[in-house]
């Protein structure tokens, strides 16, 4: 496997290279205090500050960005919040935010879920570092004790409403794909019924199923629907695992065997947020985050390369994404779902190599077309784009498909994810910081939305993929930041991916370009001048 590490100093050389080429660009004119009203009317109300002191960012030329978006604009090389003046505003920020016991301020139980699941997210990101380990500590201890305070009792989780259903009364958007008009957007308004078309896939193993979007504060929910409807979605479920054929071949190369899905397949992602109640348990919400769906108006026979971005079955798809919106949510406006559109633009976070678009002038984190990454981990042929089907078609779990219970699916993914958060040093840490008990002195029987309480998760259930580098063996991905930066750890902490999976765990989309591994599973680095067939063999 010489070349194997040959290939791997190479691109480490070259990634290395861009990275310092790239002259850290922070803003040297006057820094603008951005003003939000999101959680009050009052710009100065100590929420909006507080969350535009922490979701907006600011470029040189004094344009301002995140102010509602879905996640913080923070990467795992961003120095922002850890030095200098940007440090200093988030700590006297969340100071006053304490001081001034700010959580008595706002009572919606909605708006502190929310509040809680961005500060949430921002102390994730802190804890995920093991570069400027004291700037991180002052951040990580302020933000778990807000988190705390704004945690909602456990029936008040239970009574937050559900936002897909919501958007579905709304009838704002089309009910179904029109393929005359394949740009108009659409929720399916069945997409969570127990005995509708759409099937929720689950590889009933002991980590979430669709692991590459795994942080641990949402669960992701995987759906398909076939155009027969329910009866035959079930019947191709029940070909592809009995047909005994592997997705892959020797890990990287596609199996072309597999039964493939008629054309007019539809696929759908849900995120869902999870919070912290009152009494530190984690708890599944039905508060929608995104919703994406992919709609196959064709099935072009490919080749064996895996996300063959301009291949001949990359424009096989039609995609769509939903996203809640703050504004939107607190009003009660299409349960706070708004379509992303065409040419809708954004700084991505998710699948990147891990530099700060802020703090770098290379083009890696250039304002991308969100509809348009989707092609990069889902432009192969039919059945090969789902890339969970790697974790799901062989699990030979067949009661429950026979049965198409998919609220037994969306079950386990919820226990999954859970329990997979629980083991994992970012949520260690916070609960050492917040004073919660112990995860063995919680396990008491506790309901989920959809779920499982935790006596009836099955004895022999446990996950150790996420501690245990050996539990997976499939294979694993890395980011390429990982062969240089953070070479010093601060050992409390798993190196992750910033979606939060562990850096050793395996990921079903860690062959694709913005994801980008080294080796058999890697896709070239189109991003470099690169051939994309640079590491296949």
């Amino acid at each position: 496997m010489r070349w194997l590490e040959t290939g791997r100093t190479l691109l480490s050389i070259v990634i290395l290279l861009k990275a310092l080429s790239g002259i850290p660009s922070l803003a040297v004119g006057q820094y603008t205090h951005p003003a939000v009203t999101i959680f009050d009317s009052d710009p100065n109300h100590i929420w909006n500050r507080t969350y535009a002191c922490l979701f907006i960012r600011q470029a040189p030329d004094g344009q301002q960005y995140g102010a509602d978006a879905l996640d913080p604009l923070l990467w795992p090389a961003t120095q922002y919040f850890l030095m200098g003046d940007s440090h200093r505003r988030a700590v006297d920020c969340l100071d006053e935010f304490l001081r001034s016991h700010a959580e008595h301020l706002v009572a919606d139980p909605l708006k502190r879920a929310i509040m809680q699941r961005d500060l949430w997210a921002v102390f994730d990101w802190a804890a995920g570092g093991d570069d400027l380990p004291e700037a991180r500590r002052e951040l990580e201890a302020r933000l778990a004790e807000a988190i705390r305070r704004v945690a909602l009792p456990p029936e008040e989780v239970r009574g937050l409403p559900d936002t897909y259903a919501d958007a579905v009364i709304a009838r704002q958007f089309g009910t179904e794909y029109d393929p005359h008009n394949p740009r108009q957007p659409f929720l399916p308004p069945e997409l969570f019924r127990a005995d509708g078309p759409w099937i929720c896939l689950s590889s009933h193993s002991n980590e979430p199923t669709a692991i590459v979007h795994f942080s641990g504060r949402s669960r992701f929910l995987v759906f398909i629907r076939l155009p027969g409807g329910r009866d035959a979605t079930l019947a191709y479920l029940h070909k592809l695992r009995l047909s005994s054929q592997p997705a892959l071949i020797h890990q990287y190369l596609l199996n072309l065997n597999v039964p493939q899905f008629p054309a007019g397949t539809q696929v759908a992602l849900v995120r869902q947020a999870i919070l912290i109640d009152s009494k530190g348990q984690l708890v599944a919400t039905p508060l929608t985050e995104s919703v994406q769906l992919r709609v196959y108006h064709a099935i072009t026979p490919g080749n064996q390369y895996m996300n063959y971005i301009n291949g001949p079955s990359s424009h096989d798809q039609d995609f769509f994404e939903f996203r809640m919106s703050r504004p939107e949510l607190f009003a009660a406006h299409n349960g706070g779902l708004l379509a992303v559109g065409p040419g809708e633009t954004e700084f991505a976070t998710f699948a990147t190599q891990g530099f700060d678009a802020f703090e770098t002038s290379t083009h890696l984190n250039e304002r991308g077309v969100v509809l348009a990454r989707c092609r990069a981990c889902h432009s192969d042929s039919g059945i090969h784009s789902v890339q969970s089907r790697v974790r799901w078609m062989n699990d030979t779990s067949l009661d429950w498909l026979a049965r198409g219970q998919t609220d037994s699916a969306i079950s386990w993914e919820t226990r999954a994810t859970i329990t997979s958060k629980e083991q994992q040093s970012d949520f260690k840490l916070l609960r050492k910081l917040r004073g919660a008990p112990s995860i063995a002195a919680s396990k008491q029987q506790r309901p989920l939305f959809g779920g499982l309480p935790y006596h009836l998760v099955p004895s022999t259930y446990k996950v150790d993929s996420i501690s245990n580098p050996q539990a997976s063996s499939k294979g694993s991905g890395m980011y390429f930041e990982f062969l240089f930066l953070r070479a010093h750890s601060r050992n409390r902490v798993d190196r992750r991916y910033w979606s939060g999976v562990s850096l050793y765990s395996f990921t079903t989309c860690s062959n694709s370009v913005t994801v980008g591994t080294m080796g058999p599973m890697g896709s070239g680095l189109p991003q470099f001048g690169l051939p994309r067939r640079f590491a296949m063999k």
